[in-house]
């Protein structure tokens, strides 16, 4: 199945501002806007462990757990040592 097939429209939501990498946002208004883009039909989430030492992460994955698994896509990207990337999970 092409990723085309899954996603319902061509935009992504980008977590890095969910781990405060702008400003600090509060937990409430984390997840409030998560589910503000489920509810507009965002169904592709990017993410990594670098935006803000995992608290993207921490929020994200409370904002989408109680969303049907097969319904959305994730991207995270990991950093390993002084290359860079080291690949896409």
């Amino acid at each position: 199945m092409a990723l085309k097939d899954i996603l319902p429209s061509q935009i992504g939501f980008g977590a890095a501002p969910l781990g405060n990498m702008f400003r600090d946002i509060p937990e409430e208004e984390a997840l409030a806007t998560v589910e503000a883009a489920w509810s507009d039909g965002i169904r592709y989430y990017d993410n990594a462990p670098f935006y803000g030492a995992g608290l993207a992460e921490i929020r994200m994955g409370a904002a989408l757990a109680d969303k049907p698994r097969d319904e959305f896509v994730t991207r995270l990207i990991h950093r390993v040592g002084p290359r860079g990337l080291a690949g896409v999970a």
